[in-house]
């Protein structure tokens, strides 16, 4: 379609992209005198069967779904053999257009993915199910705002069969982010769109999505075959990140999370803020790799060979200086071992710098303090010469994958880690893991909905199934020791 005017209303103004069934042009409602978004169905379009059904269920489906994540639909109608669909126009650029340039940080991601679940929950709560959830159809505007757009193959589960887009057995979708259910042919619901998300989120992280290769290969190992683990792809990912996602890519939808809006209370909890895991994953990642090595010392001036008064006086000095230092890092660590009762660094204490600094104080801007003494390049005494408070001895127990033991102040996402810890640790059946995280699902949904009496009753339950597991051997009494008493903190927060 070149510049036209449809509608004698609607002027197309300039081209920016096409598929195969259709175009969209940036164009002008000259009514209002606003910009919009036009999508034309073109010749082919139109010759494909169902094409122009699918282009009037889209029009239908998305004007009913009035929410800041979602693009607005405007108008809708004919002008000589061509469809065309008015809608918001949408400054920014798709995620896939963010993703081309490498991994997203992990920040980044979890802000889209929050904001994607609200867009989701919406089409939802509305009965709609967008069935194409992928980083295509992920818009971010310069101000950061997403917005989902292209409802062409959306269904609506909860309507008669004859309002429905497409038949059960119908395959529409993306192969690299589509669902079992949907490979298979068969039904969908809510939690379709989940595993979408979790493909999304997965990409946005590992920079590429969990399966690669021709779209029928893609299409079976969606079925069969688990995804790469996330953290070996993205080893700064949070343990909790990398549990939610392997959730949202359950092979079968029961064992999926039970709804959008559970999703992002869990993505949200994992937003930077002081305690979150997020930030004892940013110092991980940095004491992992000390970075560059230091700048040489300057070189010393020209002197003669035979005067070496200058280094002479230099060495006794900095051997005082470091014994100095070393001292009064010793007095430091008593001290820390006298008011804590324990000789652990991966408290609140070591993490967050001075005995002054309270518990929820952000860890990250130690992060460069902490790294410093670990550089094995450097042998000066300019890291030794910090603040003693601010630097203790790292642990080689801060260095590894796992998560601090400094909890969460959230006590449900504190449960559903201790729930993981369980499972790294060979206390916790990883299928039995599963059932768990839903229990924890189900209590988050009646807390987040404010009745209180029915997520005590779901708090009985979790109590019952870990008890279940233990004498079934699916849980180590160590395991159910860890895990009733996170379950305790719940309770005693709900209280």
């Amino acid at each position: 379609m070149s510049r036209r005017l449809l509608n004698g209303r609607y002027q197309s103004e300039e081209l920016l992209g096409s598929g195969g069934m259709g175009e969209v042009w940036r164009g002008r409602d000259l009514r209002l005198d606003r910009p919009v978004a036009i999508k034309v169905l073109t010749a082919a379009g139109v010759k494909e069967p169902m094409a122009a059904e699918r282009f009037d269920r889209e029009a239908r489906t998305a004007a009913r779904l009035a929410h800041p994540h979602i693009v607005a639909v405007y108008d809708f109608g004919t002008e000589e053999n061509h469809s065309y669909l008015v809608m918001e126009l949408v400054e920014g650029r798709t995620v896939g257009d963010l993703m081309a340039a490498g991994p997203l940080p992990v920040v980044q991601a979890l802000s889209i993915a929050v904001q994607a679940c609200d867009g989701i929950a919406a089409a939802h709560a509305a009965g709609v199910v967008h069935r194409d959830i992928k980083p295509g159809n992920l818009i971010v505007t310069p101000a950061g705002t997403v917005k989902i757009c292209d409802f062409g193959i959306a269904r609506l589960p909860r309507l008669a069969g004859q309002n429905t887009l497409t038949g059960p057995a119908t395959k529409l979708g993306t192969s690299s982010y589509m669902s079992p259910e949907q490979a298979l042919g068969g039904p969908v619901d809510p939690r379709t769109d989940l595993y979408g998300l979790g493909c999304t989120l997965y990409a946005m992280l590992a920079g590429t999505p969990p399966f690669a290769g021709d779209p029928l290969s893609v299409l079976h190992q969606h079925v069969n075959e688990p995804p790469p683990p996330l953290r070996d792809r993205r080893p700064d990912v949070p343990v909790e990140l990398d549990a939610l996602v392997s959730e949202l890519l359950a092979k079968d939808p029961a064992d999926r999370p039970a709804d959008a809006a559970v999703v992002r209370e869990r993505l949200a909890a994992l937003l930077p803020r002081a305690g979150t895991p997020l930030a004892v994953v940013a110092i991980d990642a940095v004491l992992a790799d000390p970075g560059p090595p230091p700048a040489p010392e300057p070189a010393a001036p020209a002197t003669d060979p035979g005067d070496r008064s200058g280094r002479s006086r230099r060495g006794p000095l900095l051997v005082v200086a470091g014994l100095v230092v070393l001292a009064l890092l010793a007095l430091a660590g008593v001290t820390l071992l006298n008011r804590d009762g324990e000789g652990s660094l991966a408290g609140p204490t070591a993490t967050t710098g001075p005995a002054a600094t309270p518990p929820a104080a952000p860890s990250v801007p130690v992060v460069p303090v902490t790294v410093a003494p670990t550089t094995p390049r450097s042998r000066t005494l300019a890291p030794a010469t910090r603040t003693p408070a601010a630097t203790p001895t790292p642990s080689p127990r801060i260095t590894s994958a796992r998560p601090s033991p400094t909890r969460p102040r959230d006590p449900i996402v504190a449960l559903r880690l201790s729930i993981q810890e369980q499972v790294d640790a060979g206390q916790l059946n990883p299928d039995a893991a599963r059932d768990l995280h839903a229990k924890v699902d189900a209590i988050a949904k009646e807390t987040a909905e404010g009745d209180t009496e029915q997520a005590q009753e779901q708090i009985k339950k979790l109590r019952d199934k870990l008890s279940e597991l233990l004498r079934g051997g699916k849980l180590t009494a160590a395991g159910y020791d860890a895990l009733g008493a996170d379950v305790d903190r719940v309770a005693a927060e709900l209280a």
